[in-house]
């Protein structure tokens, strides 16, 4: 059987490569095309409060100019995710910094980030467990409906250890093992050669990652 160097089959990268393209096609199903089904709902009221009450109509088109700009935002981070070249302008701390920033913008959460730079690391690894990282905390923000966030990263024993922790509803377990954005991690942590272990219950939920670096 082929195998790359990270010695994954060939079948298992079809696999990943299937498995992020049905993670993107939920997300833009969840998240960019219902929001733009609300905002022509919303463009639509608008429209209507014209020739009644134009200080409401004013509002409306605030309020759909506003998720407009979020809707932009979200079709960038997709981008982002896309184009893995793109980590090379912007590094493993500003990428940190950056999903740290977008959290705060989106959620209530109270969010704590813990995380130490892996710039001596190879850059593959840097860009995969980036995603891992990200795809687990947009999970949080997304499903969770968590108060308080913690993510964890360190170098510890010639691995990475990553752990995000949440106090939100927890995850079922059908969709803890069938969510495309669950698969998504664990081919990613495959990829790597790594170990993702998922403990969740009414009062959160905790992903543990190791990956190994040396």
């Amino acid at each position: 059987m082929i195998k790359d160097k990270n010695n994954m089959s060939y079948a298992d990268f079809l696999m990943l490569q299937e498995t992020e393209r049905s993670r993107i096609a939920e997300d833009l199903h969840d998240t960019t095309v219902q929001e733009l089904v609300a905002l022509s709902q919303k463009l639509d009221l608008a429209n209507l409060y014209f020739d009644k009450d134009v200080t409401q109509a004013r509002l409306e088109l605030i309020s759909a100019k506003k998720q407009i700009k979020d809707i932009i935002e979200d079709i960038r981070n997709t981008i982002y995710d896309l184009r893995p070249m793109s980590f090379d302008d912007f590094g493993w701390d500003a990428s940190i910094e950056r999903l740290h920033r977008d959290v705060d913008q989106k959620s209530d959460m109270n969010v704590t980030f813990d995380i130490d730079s892996i710039n001596s690391v190879d850059n593959v690894i840097q860009i995969t467990v980036y995603r891992i990282l990200r795809e687990a905390v947009t999970n949080v923000y997304k499903h969770a409906k968590a108060s308080r966030l913690y993510v964890t990263l360190h170098i510890q024993n010639k691995e990475i250890y990553l752990e995000i922790r949440d106090d939100g509803i927890g995850i079922q377990s059908d969709i803890k093992e069938n969510h495309f954005g669950m698969q998504f991690m664990r081919e990613k942590v495959k990829l790597l050669n790594g170990s993702m272990a998922v403990d969740t219950g009414n009062t959160g939920t905790t992903v543990i990652v190791t990956i190994p670096i040396g």
